[in-house]
């Protein structure tokens, strides 16, 4: 019991040990001892729940509605290669080309 005590427990640990002793287990000190244990299994399993968890930074779109309803004047003409043009001209050509879809079929 020595050896256990002389990496450092605490007095949370010596209360556990003495409830596990006073509830009958005769391994108190092991069970303490196997419970204050490192798991770096764990550890990197939280580590990476957490990563994968996190909210990713909020981008902030610059639409060009402008561009986008000249898009979707140039689909709805059926010059689909104007409104390619037009969208890969902005800073956002993503986030335009879905913007035109509000716009595709309205007059």
């Amino acid at each position: 019991m020595r050896t256990i005590r002389r990496d450092g427990w605490t007095a949370a640990d010596y209360e556990s040990e003495q409830i596990l002793h006073e509830l009958g287990y005769r391994d108190a000190a092991a069970r303490v001892n196997r419970a204050r244990r490192r798991r770096p299994v764990r550890r990197a399993w939280c580590t990476l729940r957490t990563r994968l968890h996190r909210r990713a930074p909020e981008m902030t779109t610059c639409i060009d509605w402008d561009a986008a309803r000249a898009a979707a004047d140039a689909v709805n003409r059926g010059d689909v290669d104007a409104a390619e043009r037009i969208v890969q001209a902005t800073t956002d050509p993503r986030g335009t080309a879905f913007a035109a879809f509000r716009f595709i079929g309205v007059e």
